[in-house]
């Protein structure tokens, strides 16, 4: 009730019953056989990590719920992600790497084999945090370079961003109107307490409320992903002295 009050809110009742419908159709395209093996996705993934990441065992209703209030749900695809990642700066030893929506925590273990600070996914279904608790216990692998990894059941609205710079990553997992609350947030949040702020999008469906924030610039992207950064005034805690950083500054040489 609360996405569809907010799309009410921001697209007006026309684009949100539109929206609603549209998400209903879908729905019966899933029942159709034909799109049994698409519901598996990439299996090898879990085969070699004897992990559950894939949509292919979620509950209808689960799957309902997450097309009402975003998007149905998909793991993100390990050589997309791979890319993604060579877009961020080579030091995250120092990042917090963010999944808003994070389903079953596919993302997450993916980004546990890069040297983040802490890894968070951010679930508010709780069939799909439950099995990413239960993928983040199972998944061992030896180029992990992070442990310290969870998943928390909220709504996105309501996270806190922690402190610290920050790796946001999103495959497009909410609606509009709450991508847009998000960002603000984010916005409030690196106003409060300036620090770097990378946005990883995946699926550029609402890619122009990225372009329409003024305090962030594009970074890199494809037809498929895009990363977004912020310029910050930056506080060394040892010195006390202040410094704007710029994007480029950042990133890979």
């Amino acid at each position: 009730m609360r996405t569809l009050r907010d799309g009410m809110r921001h697209q007006g009742l026309l684009q949100t019953a539109w929206r609603t419908l549209n998400v209903l159709y879908r729905m019966m395209l899933e029942l159709d056989p034909s799109k049994r093996k698409a519901r598996y996705g990439d299996l090898d993934y879990d085969l070699e990590h004897s992990v559950n990441t894939t949509r292919s065992n979620v509950a209808l209703k689960t799957q309902l719920t997450a097309a009402l209030a975003g998007h149905l749900y998909f793991a993100t695809e390990p050589y997309l992600f791979e890319e993604i990642m060579r877009a961020l700066p080579a030091d995250l030893r120092d990042f917090t790497f963010v999944d808003l929506g994070s389903g079953k925590g596919r993302v997450l273990l993916m980004a546990s084999d890069c040297p983040f600070r802490r890894i968070v996914g951010v679930e508010f279904l709780r069939e799909l945090h439950e099995s990413a608790a239960e993928n983040i216990a199972r998944y061992s692998n030896e180029r992990q370079q992070c442990r310290n990894i969870e998943s928390v059941c909220m709504d996105v609205r309501d996270f806190e961003f922690p402190p610290g710079p920050l790796v946001i990553y999103m495959f497009n997992a909410l609606p509009e109107p709450v991508f847009a609350h998000v960002l603000d947030n984010l916005r409030r949040s690196v106003q409060a307490n300036p620090r770097p702020l990378f946005i990883c999008y995946r699926y550029l469906e609402f890619e122009d409320l990225l372009k329409e924030c003024g305090w962030l610039t594009k970074a890199d992207g494809t037809a498929h992903w895009a990363v977004y950064g912020n310029r910050v005034i930056w506080f060394d805690p040892k010195s006390h002295a202040a410094s704007v950083i710029h994007l480029d500054s950042l990133k890979k040489a």
